[in-house]
């Protein structure tokens, strides 16, 4: 979509412009520490719907505003982690440096949990209800010059359409497994899980095929690449070959998006038809921050079997 679209709502006037030909939009105008009304969040959510990801720019938000903000999106999620980057229980800081300043070498844990983003994935699929919508603000960002430190963004609307015939009806009852632990054997000097993690997140299975009851069937990958690489009911080298092959199928440049942060960005990104990895750089070299909240889904990830997708006759 190429056409600028331009609204008032809640006192300010606002501009959409697309950012890559597959999916991402950059709103222009809004600040969003002062009062935002429904009728904006509607048309936001209708937004990102349409975009898959969101990009509020010259934003400049405490921790409460933009838990706040988040809020308006719907009920947040809490983070399962014990004391790794979380600052409060809906709050997780994507960063390599510590709450007191300071800048982490890259082989403190709290570290290594940022380079398990560097995986394909979307937020919390190792729940049995994974999230809506994930928000990203900017706080430390790396200067225009350094090399990496993007966020990578790939639309499963645009991948899953992209399959073969005979790949869509091959994927089309299958299920992947997706385990919180799964980082851990990734990278093996992660700290083990707590039995209070063990307990909060159990391994789920979610289809691999996503039907969106909400937009009237649309279809979308639904995998990722940093919790499992498991299908369900075969073999595990034969699924783990099929895995591979869909993460790789998924990161074809014509799907994706990878977003330069700026100081102030705020990012949004729909969960359910989006996956995200953070690019690597150096974090030696750089320091890092980005603040991020979560707003839990509404419900299990139906797929074509689904009684509730039958009923609709999707």
């Amino acid at each position: 979509m190429t056409q600028v679209l331009e609204r008032a709502a809640a006192a300010q006037q606002y501009t959409i412009r697309p950012l890559g030909a597959a999916l991402g939009a950059e709103v222009l105008g809004l600040d969003l520490a002062q009062p935002v009304g429904d009728e904006l969040i509607a048309r936001m959510k209708e937004a990102l719907n349409q975009h898959g990801v969101l990009c509020f720019r010259d934003q400049d938000l405490s921790e409460p505003q933009q838990i706040a903000f988040s809020k308006l999106w719907g009920p947040l999620e809490d983070f399962p982690e014990e004391n790794k980057t979380v600052a409060a229980p809906t709050v997780y800081n994507v960063a390599n440096v510590s709450a007191e300043g300071e800048h982490l070498p890259d082989t403190d844990h709290r570290v290594i949990f940022q380079k398990v983003n560097a995986l394909w994935h979307t937020d919390s699929s190792y729940r049995y209800i994974p999230a809506y919508a994930s928000l990203l603000y900017g706080i430390e960002v790396l200067p225009e010059s350094a090399e990496g430190g993007r966020t990578g963004f790939s639309s499963m609307v645009a991948a899953y359409e992209a399959l073969s015939p005979e790949m869509k009806a091959r994927i089309e009852p299958l299920h992947m497994v997706h385990s919180y632990e799964h980082g851990r054997r990734v990278y093996g000097s992660l700290p083990p899980l707590s039995n209070f993690e063990k307990n909060a997140v159990p391994p789920v299975s979610h289809p691999l095929v996503r039907v969106h009851l909400d937009a009237r069937g649309r279809r979308s990958l639904y995998i990722t690449a940093n919790a499992g690489n498991e299908i369900s009911g075969m073999p595990l080298e034969e699924g783990q070959a099929l895995h591979a092959q869909l993460i790789e199928h998924i990161a074809r440049p014509e799907f994706c998006y990878f977003h330069p942060w700026k100081k102030g960005d705020l990012v949004v990104w729909d969960n359910r038809t989006t996956l995200h990895k953070a690019q690597r750089y150096d974090m030696a070299r750089y320091r890092r921050v980005l603040r991020r909240t979560t707003v839990a889904g509404e419900g299990p990830v139906f797929g074509p079997y689904s009684q509730a997708v039958r009923a609709a006759g999707y």
